[in-house]
């Protein structure tokens, strides 16, 4: 088979994906081709570059850009298994293998594209979950920061500012050892977070 790019010999079929985004909507570009060791290189070169730089502004973008950038490893690897050699005017030398490591904007852009997904992931995960009044069970292992004048606001268990814990959801607020918040019709006992 000869690449439909160059028609050097030998070459083979290969599948690159790339994903852009513009925040609200997104590009799928998919090159399937028989190519040669030398345009397959610079195809994955295009495409993972694309990927990283353009791939990470929009959610569907994002998850697209990580499945189809490892994706195109394990095809350019498959490829470069296949055609180790490329014809040249003089005759076969080792294919050449293109490191996309040596596009420093594409690692540099995707460095703080996956900073920035990191962050949010982190802070979402780490959000305290949300008490309802409507649900008093919810108050229990629930962590307040006081913020004075009688104020309490809801905090991760793990963060600094986490003064109480609630340990229990009662009927009777004399059964509190310590100190409560209203859980609904109930009350929530609050103890010191150490």
């Amino acid at each position: 088979m000869n690449c439909e790019l160059c028609g050097n010999d030998p070459a083979q079929q290969v599948l690159l994906q790339s994903a852009s985004s513009r925040v609200l909507w997104w590009n799928h570009r998919k090159i399937n081709a028989t190519l040669c060791g030398i345009c397959a290189e610079r195809v994955f070169y295009e495409q993972q570059s694309r990927n990283l730089i353009q791939g990470w502004w929009g959610p569907l973008s994002a998850l697209a850009t990580i499945w189809f950038t490892g994706a195109n490893f394990l095809r350019i690897n498959e490829h470069r298994r296949s055609i180790t050699e490329v014809g040249t005017e003089t005759g076969f030398v080792a294919r050449p293998h293109v490191k996309i490591s040596g596009n420093r904007m594409a690692m540099v852009i995707s460095g703080l594209a996956l900073l920035v997904i990191f962050s949010i992931g982190s802070s979402i995960l780490s959000a305290p979950t949300p008490v309802s009044e409507a649900n008093p069970d919810s108050f229990i292992s629930s962590c307040w920061e006081d913020m004075g004048s009688d104020d309490l606001k809801q905090v991760a268990c793990d963060s600094d500012s986490a003064d109480y814990e609630t340990y229990q959801v009662v009927d009777d607020s004399s059964l509190c050892m310590d100190t409560y918040i209203k859980a609904g019709v109930q009350f929530a006992c609050l103890r010191a977070k150490y």
